[in-house]
């Protein structure tokens, strides 16, 4: 697929998914404390019935199927945590248990021709490897929302958040100094087709008065501006309004 295509399909599939972003957060979080609710129910119904985990399969599946449904569109990295997290979190929570079940019913010591003594090699704590698996993949879970929702929180104190300063309409006499020139829109300098996608960026970068700035697409700019396209494609370059890895400008 064409680069332009490509962001103009990631731009659409986020377009679906902005509109209800808090209600799909909201999903995503319900979705791990399921998780965690059922591991607690069926560790202890386990120690009931050991055969009680043989059917978890149809409820962890469609809950982890819903948290990478409702995370995947927030970009690359969200997407790879989620399937990642996933794969562990099944492991542990079922492949692991159903696999190895038969096992955990073995005596812990087995007769050989000279008489009892020998440990069984089938009994290795397999519930401990679960458990490690689960907590591994909810680790990668929780990981994959925080850098979803506040990517922020993993930026260095002090550093700023890009390399551009951010235009401020108010401020353009004097950052113009003399040579002031009279506001038109941003949109004004966009195509029609474009104007549809810098709805999704937060800032578009533009030279302005021979600097370059992030500014917003609702934004007033200097007569004489000029967007700044990447050379390649000729495509937009900014800020998207749901930080993500797909978009990288």
């Amino acid at each position: 697929m064409p680069a332009r295509e490509r962001g103009e399909f990631i731009d659409t599939i986020q377009g679906w998914f902005l509109p209800k972003s808090r209600f799909w957060a909201l999903i995503s979080v319900l979705s791990i404390f399921s998780l965690i609710i059922l591991q607690i129910i069926f560790s202890i119904a386990t120690e009931i019935n050991p055969n009680a985990r043989q059917g978890i399969d149809f409820l962890v599946i469609p809950l982890l199927a819903l948290f990478v449904f409702s995370i995947f569109w927030r970009g690359s990295i969200p997407t790879f945590l989620s399937l990642a997290g996933s794969l562990v979190t099944y492991t542990g929570m079922y492949y692991i248990q159903a696999k190895y079940a038969g096992l955990q019913n073995l005596p812990p010591t087995i007769a050989n021709r000279l008489g009892y003594g020998i440990i069984a090699e089938s009994h290795f704590h397999i519930d401990s490897y679960a458990q490690l698996y689960f907590l591994s993949g909810i680790f990668f879970l929780t990981l994959c929302l925080v850098i979803a929702l506040k990517p922020s929180f993993f930026r260095a104190k002090g550093v700023k958040y890009s390399p551009y300063p951010v235009w401020d309409s108010d401020n353009a006499k004097i950052i113009s100094g003399k040579n002031f020139s009279p506001l038109i829109p941003v949109s004004s300098l966009l195509s029609f087709a474009e104007q549809h996608i810098a709805t999704t960026y937060r800032y578009i970068i533009l030279m302005i008065y021979g600097g370059i700035y992030f500014v917003s697409p609702d934004d007033w700019v200097p007569q004489g501006s000029n967007i700044i396209r990447d050379k390649e494609n000729g495509s937009l370059m900014g800020i998207p309004k749901v930080p993500d890895g797909f978009n990288i400008w």
